[in-house]
């Protein structure tokens, strides 16, 4: 055995050891070896463990756990100052993989020594959850009891409600009973009479028309009997010309008719015109008013005669117009078939237009009856329209009213479409609708589809409605919130987040941190993080720098990390990490550490170090120990404590504690206590292993003069605590003597009244007083045993 094993307490290496054991006893002994002479009983302590095992594991009697090599690699670069390098942790860790496969895995001992270690990292992992799971049952427990007592208070007010109204509920509901029935009767007769309301409506607008043009014929013929003309010779010249007369006779006779009064008699006779004469002239008389300027008197016409000639003679009329080049009276015309043709007439004339090539005017009077009339009638002339030459045609025209109709009666004839066997229709339909409806529309007509059972249907809506504007996702998100369909909003986040563009993802972040969607906003940017490239996230976070003045990457950040799961915030971590985006990274960790519950904290740091220990390391961790806030510090430390990482919270102890000033440890026991003070259990046994960082590393003095700083009653339980380890390390007699020798230095320790006369007793009783005992014996140096 050399000088250095004798110091360090290393037992010799057993000869028997097999090469690959040896090899890696060799290396680990080597790294431990490096803290200078710290013997295995001293690091033992140090790690909380027994040392015999450390002892074991270093002579490689027993097997070694990854977990003793990792903290003392971490120990030894912080001993060193330097980090071990990542190629020197491979080389260990695959002779320590060797060392472990050729082991005998035979014996009793060695397999519980490995389902003890696979277990105690388990329990780890639950107690974890188990605090995190404690945190929420507690915020639940609390609403439940809010809403028990309010629910409470409802039940008693209901129940007053019930006693006091039963026997009006009974009358009521028995009149109820009655008013359904004569309400179900009366629906009956409302359909009927809806559909009598439609026939009346066009006999009404007929005989209105004819009124208004007799009226005004009276009006003609009064006056012109004032003028001394006979009233009845005119009639009598204008039936004449109805019979007789030539179109440009005709064309004449209405231009000297439409002036003045005679207006109406003009139109009367190019209505009685249009109700008798052949197509082909009545077409010569239309297109020659219009040539002449006299249009109102034609569109009069229009309406009496589709109501009264078949409608092959309106079909051929609209032919005969169209290729004339007569468009705005054969629009006219079809506009005029739509209000006052039956469903079978529609179809008919459509048949009859499509027969005859004229297409734009089979889609335009489609069009304007799906834009105009019933659902049950434009499933009406669906159904006689079932032909494959006019399928294109009837989507086209089912689809070009998806913006002129209100939603509802939309939504209704969408799903009347689909439960009708008209499915392709239904498609064209909702397409559009989710092409061009504003989104609280869409948001509507998702919902009606799925109360319907068209699932599919209202799937198909939702895709394409999402391939719109950023603007428009926002305006979804919000509808759909309000329609409580959640999942469906929180779809649609994760759908943009992972299919576009990453200058459109920003946009859409900022939108939605405009419009009020704070939650939303961090989700989108949270999951855009997490899921996208190191290149996409450095593009993704300038963006975000550069759209809005009043925005920038790092609130939006350290906002979606006080929303976020902690396992999310660790994922976020690592990929800025990954990515050399640290300030960003910094901001998420100290929100994490610094802003969440302990127990959120602890779950993040845990993660964090399962998936890159790299980031996580305690010599990190010490840094930020020593430059931080005394509530950082404890923050962490509690974080640390509850992830079960002793090694890490060590160094942040030893770095905020025997490193700094007994004034400064003094604050951090403060805030212990009241930051945490709902945790107590776990605040009292951090504070008591770092007074133990404190008694292991530091002189008498600063001991004491840290017990006078916590003799406060709000800190007693931490000076008792520090007093009797003091006195356990440094002997009770030696602690009496210095606080003796301290009152002559003008180093006093200001102890609290109880404390100061419980020393002074002490003192009287062991005679500390006489003079023989004012020479001080020099006691045992810092850290050894008295």
């Amino acid at each position: 055995m050399d000088a250095k094993a004798r110091t360090t307490g290393l037992a010799a290496l057993s000869a028997d050891l097999p090469p690959a054991v040896e090899a890696f006893v060799t290396d680990l002994r080597t790294y431990f070896a490096r803290l200078d002479g710290v013997s295995v009983r001293a690091y033992a302590g140090r790690r909380h463990m027994d040392p015999g095992t450390v002892s074991r594991y270093l002579s490689g009697s027993r097997r070694t756990p990854w977990s003793f090599v990792s903290a003392l690699l971490a120990d030894v670069a912080e001993h060193c100052g330097a980090p071990v390098t990542p190629d020197a942790i491979a080389a260990l860790r695959r002779l320590h993989d060797a060392a472990s496969a050729c082991r005998s895995a035979g014996t009793d001992l060695q397999r519980l020594q490995d389902r003890f270690l696979a277990q105690d990292e388990e329990v780890r992992k639950l107690r974890l959850r188990e605090r995190a799971l404690l945190e929420a049952i507690d915020e639940r427990q609390q609403r439940l009891a809010r809403q028990s007592v309010e629910q409470a208070g409802l039940q008693t007010e209901l129940d007053e409600q019930r006693h006091t109204y039963t026997t009006a509920v009974e009358v009521w509901q028995e009149r109820c009973g009655t008013l359904m029935q004569a309400g179900s009767a009366l629906r009956d007769e409302v359909a009927d009479l809806r559909r009598q309301l439609e026939d009346t409506r066009v006999e009404l607008r007929m005989a209105e028309e004819r009124c208004h043009v007799l009226e005004e014929q009276l009006d003609a013929a009064e006056e012109l009997l004032n003028e001394g003309i006979s009233g009845t010779s005119l009639m009598e010249v204008l039936e004449a010309a109805d019979r007789t007369a030539s179109v440009p006779e005709l064309v004449q006779l209405v231009g000297g008719l439409a002036t003045g009064p005679r207006g109406a008699i003009a139109s009367e006779l190019v209505t009685s015109v249009s109700r008798c004469r052949p197509v082909a002239e009545v077409q010569a008389l239309l297109g020659s008013l219009y040539g002449a300027g006299l249009h109102k008197h034609a569109e009069a016409a229009l309406p009496a005669m589709v109501a009264v000639r078949p409608v092959g003679d309106t079909a051929d009329l609209i032919g005969e117009l169209l290729r004339a080049g007569l468009q705005e009276p054969a629009a006219a015309l079809l506009q005029a078939s739509v209000e006052l043709h039956s469903p079978q007439g529609l179809a008919e004339l459509a048949r009859i237009l499509h027969r005859r090539g004229h297409h734009e005017a089979v889609l335009v009077l489609l069009s304007a009856t799906v834009a105009h009339r019933c659902v049950p009638e434009i499933l009406a002339v669906c159904g006689l329209l079932a032909d494959p030459a006019l399928d294109d045609a009837l989507a086209q025209a089912v689809a070009c009213p998806a913006q002129d109709r209100v939603c509802a009666e939309l939504a209704e004839l969408v799903i009347a479409l689909h439960e009708s066997g008209f499915g392709s229709l239904a498609d064209a339909l909702q397409s559009a609708m989710a092409r061009s409806r504003v989104a609280t529309d869409v948001a509507e007509l998702i919902g009606a589809l799925r109360r319907a059972g068209l699932a599919a249907a209202a799937a198909a809506v939702f895709s394409q409605t999402q391939q719109r504007t950023t603007g428009h996702l926002v305006a979804l998100v919000s509808a759909l919130h309000t329609a409580n369909m959640h999942d469906s909003a929180s779809d649609v986040l994760t759908h943009a987040v992972l299919t576009r563009p990453v200058p459109e993802l920003a946009q859409l972040i900022i939108d939605l941190n405009v419009a009020g969607r704070h939650k939303e906003a961090s989700d989108a940017l949270t999951a855009g993080v997490r899921s996208r490239t190191q290149a996409d996230t450095h593009v993704l976070l300038h963006c975000l720098d550069q759209i809005h003045p009043g925005m920038n990457s790092l609130s939006l950040l350290a906002e979606a990390a006080t929303r976020c799961s902690p396992e999310h915030a660790a994922d976020m971590l690592v990929a800025l990490l990954d990515g050399d985006l640290h300030e960003h990274a910094d901001a998420i960790y100290t929100c994490t550490t610094q802003d969440r519950p302990t127990g959120h904290a602890g779950a993040a740091l845990l993660r964090l170090h399962t998936t890159r220990p790299q980031y996580l390391s305690p010599s990190d961790l010490a840094v930020q120990a020593r430059t931080g806030t005394a509530s950082s510090v404890v923050n962490l430390s509690l974080a640390l404590d509850t992830a079960r990482l002793s090694t890490h919270l060590d160094a942040v102890l030893a770095a905020a504690g025997p490193e700094q000033s007994a004034g400064h440890v003094a604050v951090l026991l403060k805030n212990f206590q009241r930051l945490h003070d709902s945790s107590k259990g776990q605040s009292t046994r951090v504070a008591a292993r770092l007074l133990d960082h404190v008694v292991g590393s530091q002189p008498l003095a600063y001991h004491l003069g840290l017990i006078g700083m916590l003799d406060r009653p709000s800190l007693d339980k931490n000076a008792d605590h520090l007093e009797d380890r003091v006195c356990s390390i440094w002997g009770t007699r030696r602690v009496e003597l210095s606080l003796y020798a301290m009152q002559f230095t003008g180093k006093a320790v200001v102890l609290g009244p109880t404390r100061q006369l419980w020393w002074m007793a002490r003192r009287a009783v062991n005679g500390l007083l006489s003079a023989s005992d004012r020479t001080f014996p020099e006691g045992p140096a810092p850290g050894n045993s008295p």
